[in-house]
């Protein structure tokens, strides 16, 4: 029955895409953050309908080209496209090409994808189209992993869908850090009492899901967001005391084995999965210093003669457990150069468009969705000091929000404020 429902769901996608590309454009969100079909025990589990929802979309645009109304030439586009650049010249060069292209082929994917919601999602209802799909998407495990940590008392870590991106308890914990801001922000778009409890409640379960998940850079990225918004707000009384009792009702309501995994991060000599991150960080040092300038391509670390020369012996082949050691030892110095600062303009961008649309009660909304952006990068940076997701499409789509936002916000600036708003609000 589930199979039902998620194909015949894929072929309305289909239909109403040939007619407009936005719709494809939502449909691939949908389904390569949530990827549904995973859910299912059924004959759509390995059907191809990612590529499907892709493929129809790729004609779609190239036939309905004149829908595009592309956004202002930000920044943060050209950082980025300048990093895919970097990713291709390393890939070209890499140590090992057949390592390297099927995972340069997956993140040309994304870039693909982004670079088609910066094209045709120009529009304040298809912009706020997709974040809600983009909520929606990984908000779903965070409310069903947070009811089931309360109901479970915190024993069992939580885990997303099988063979994703995020599927592990460290990507579930990730992704929540990163839709939990976004999830607050919305509010802004919503006047009835109940639908904003709704948003209140999916917040705090999404948050009770990331201590679920019994993730160790779950817990970071907490401490990291945690501490930047303390710095930020204007409330730090309210705010302190606030944290104070959560602090308190975590430790009360947590099991043992949580607080035990926690304490680890204190010595990472207690802890044998911790401990060896310290091994790959410096093999990802010692990679990088093969060819410091270009990197050495996607799964340099998996090389064969590279790993006999520096780790045999010493700890297995392991991923690099961080974003930017695993940027480091692929893309080189530059390229980690790059990365950092995409992340800092884009942090810094959000803020500043911001603050610009003060007074103005139409753009709340963007403004809103802009400030708590900052955050979703923010736990992404914290939570990437241990895990390697330095190309999960989460944060890339991230990105690309904040660009439409931004390029939003300047059309509607250069107008006065209308008295009859557009906002379509519940």
């Amino acid at each position: 029955m589930r199979d039902i429902f998620i194909f015949s769901a894929i072929i309305c996608v289909v239909i109403a895409t040939l007619r407009k590309p936005q719709i494809g454009i939502l449909g691939w969100l949908w389904l390569s953050i949530m990827n549904p079909h995973k859910e299912s025990f059924g004959w759509i589990y390995s059907l191809p309908i990612l590529d499907i929802i892709a493929g129809v979309t790729l004609i779609s645009a190239v036939v309905n080209t004149s829908q595009a109304r592309k956004t202002f030439f930000h920044p943060i586009v050209i950082i980025l496209l300048f990093f895919y650049l970097w990713v291709c010249l390393s890939t070209v060069f890499a140590v090992s090409f057949d390592l390297a292209f099927p995972r340069w082929l997956d993140f040309s994917k994304t870039m693909l994808f982004v670079m088609l919601m910066l094209l045709f999602l120009n529009r304040r209802h298809w912009i706020i189209s997709a974040i809600w799909v983009f909520v929606f998407s990984v908000g779903f495990t965070g409310v069903k992993g947070g009811l089931f940590t309360i109901l479970s008392g915190g024993g069992v870590r939580i885990w997303g869908a099988p063979n994703t991106a995020w599927g592990d308890n460290n990507g579930v914990s990730l992704a929540m850090l990163m839709v939990i801001p976004l999830i607050f922000a919305l509010k802004e778009l919503l006047h009835e009492k109940i639908l904003r409890f709704g948003v209140y409640g999916s917040t705090f379960l999404s948050f009770i899901c990331i201590l679920g998940t019994q993730s160790r850079g779950g817990f970071i990225g907490i401490l990291g967001s945690g501490l930047i918004f303390y710095a930020r707000t204007k409330h730090k009384l309210i705010l302190g005391i606030l944290i104070f009792a959560g602090v308190a009702s975590i430790l009360t309501f947590m099991p043992e084995s949580w607080k035990d995994r926690m304490q680890t991060i204190q010595n990472y000599e207690q802890d044998q999965s911790a401990s060896t991150r310290i091994l790959q960080w410096k093999y990802s040092v010692q990679l990088a210093s093969e060819s410091p300038v270009l990197g050495n391509g996607f799964y340099a670390r998996f090389h064969q003669p590279l790993y006999q020369k520096y780790m045999a012996g010493i700890d297995l082949n392991r991923s690099a457990h961080s974003i930017y050691f695993q940027i480091l030892e692929e893309q080189g110095y530059v390229g980690i150069f790059i990365f950092l600062l995409l992340m800092i303009t884009a942090v810094v961008s959000a803020n500043i468009a911001s603050k610009t649309t003060a007074g103005r009660e139409d753009l709340k909304w963007a403004s809103s969705l802009l400030y708590y952006s900052q955050f979703s990068i923010v736990g992404y940076a914290f939570n990437g000091l241990t895990i390697n997701v330095a190309y999960i499409d989460l944060y890339y789509y991230i990105l690309a929000f904040i660009v439409l936002l931004i390029s939003h916000v300047r059309i509607e600036m250069a107008n006065p404020p209308s008295k009859n708003s557009p906002d379509i609000v519940l």
